[in-house]
């Protein structure tokens, strides 16, 4: 082996060694941001549980910030990749957007810290981290809505504003972490049932959906709320 070629095999592990502590790091972060929440942990909370100096801290990211950053986009372009991944378009719309929202609680469930954090924190990024991850929250609302969408010109689906079904969704299932358990009535696979049954077919029973009818309500203009 020449000089060039160890001097290759070293630079690539002193990466692989670099990328390892940057992913401790984050999921320190991970832990103690779910705990304490974002606002109220420091550098000081992830030096001390991992027996760092802020110095390695600061040598892999810029401030607490860009930690924080790193584990939303993390989080977002995990959730992205399962969602394309659980589409098709040899399926019907229902069936893709039942997998999306299956997918959704599934993602929920193995990594409920993640979520948090991400439901929770992400509005302490501002500028350019800020708009990074609005611009991948975009292209999963729209993912969800398009199959909404074709769901409702197929006939399938009651013409409901499509914002307003599809911000209901999430709605519907970004604040599980805070209040589902595993060990209690209900399976994870049971849930997602549940909920995709609610979502689907509503609370109310057939008959009472007839004696009853619908409720009316205004339509809100259908738009992408920025905030």
């Amino acid at each position: 082996m020449n000089a060039k070629s160890k001097a290759g095999e070293t630079m690539a592990g002193i990466r692989k060694k670099r990328d390892v502590r940057r992913e401790e790091i984050i999921e320190t972060a991970v832990d103690i941001f779910y705990e304490h929440g974002y606002h109220k942990a420091s550098i000081r909370d992830i030096t001390e549980k991992m027996g760092l100096t802020k110095a390695a801290i600061y040598y892999h990211f810029n401030n607490k910030e860009e930690i924080l950053f790193n584990i939303v986009d993390q989080a977002t372009k995990e959730l992205l990749y399962i969602f394309k991944s659980s589409i098709s378009e040899h399926k019907e719309p229902i069936e893709n957007l039942r997998d999306l929202i299956v997918n959704q609680i599934m993602y929920m469930n193995s990594h409920r810290k993640k979520v948090k954090i991400l439901v929770e924190d992400k509005r302490f990024l501002s500028g350019e981290l800020n708009r990074l991850v609005k611009n991948k929250e975009r292209t999963i609302f729209y993912l969800f809505r398009s199959y909404v969408e074709r769901m409702q010109r197929t006939g399938s689906l009651r013409a409901f504003d499509l914002t307003t079904a599809t911000f209901g969704i999430f709605g519907m299932i970004n604040w599980l972490y805070h209040w589902y358990r595993p060990n209690r009535k209900l399976s994870i696979e049971e849930l997602a049932e549940h909920i995709v049954n609610i979502l689907f077919h509503g609370l109310l029973s057939s008959k009472e959906e007839e004696d009853k009818g619908r409720l009316q309500c205004a339509t809100p203009s259908d738009k992408f709320s920025e905030q």
